[in-house]
């Protein structure tokens, strides 16, 4: 009697946990798109109106359900989660989200969202954003930007300490430089 009554508290305390964390973050998750001047309720009313808006909605939908921060590895008192994120023009859609710790990547190059071990961003783009060098990366989209069409990149950075959170994001243009990024 006793390990049913053990196990049924523990269940109850272990959903109750999940669900308190997938609240808290859902309520990150829409600050991000809230920074990033996404608003998520006016996309799904024009999804039906646009196949782009239609595919990027069921990536972000989609990233939400999975809850890809509760698969990072972070300390709600003391890290930095970084974010970057480019929705291609032809529906294809790039997200790395990283920490000093961990790494995730999600694509969609294949037809549909899924998880990869591919790096999607260069290496050097992803050290300027956790360096937070905002000056350097308008630089680098000047000298080194992609042909056109030109492609934005959201950069999002989560800051965490002692339990509370603050976000900050920004968008640029794609760069690549041959030289520099050619072997990554």
């Amino acid at each position: 009697m006793k390990k049913y009554i053990f196990g049924s508290v523990f269940a109850c305390i272990f959903l109750c946990c999940g669900t308190s964390r997938n609240t808290y973050h859902s309520k990150i998750y829409h600050k991000i798109y809230n920074c990033q001047g996404i608003d998520i309720k006016l996309l799904n009313q024009n999804r039906k109106h646009s196949r782009y808006v239609k595919i990027q909605m069921d990536n972000i939908n989609k990233l939400i359900q999975w809850d890809y921060l509760a698969k990072l590895n972070y300390s709600k008192e003391n890290d930095t989660i970084y974010i970057l994120e480019m929705d291609g023009i032809q529906g294809d859609f790039f997200f790395t989200v990283w920490n000093k710790n961990d790494t995730l990547s999600y694509t969609n190059e294949p037809g549909k969202l899924m998880q990869t071990e591919q790096r999607l961003f260069t290496k050097y783009m992803m050290k300027l954003v956790s360096d937070w060098n905002i000056p350097e990366i308008r630089r680098e989209e000047k000298i080194n930007k992609v042909n056109l069409p030109e492609e934005i990149i959201y950069a999002t950075k989560i800051t965490f300490n002692k339990g509370k959170y603050f976000i900050d994001c920004f968008t640029f243009n794609d760069f690549f430089n041959l030289k520099r990024d050619g072997v990554d």
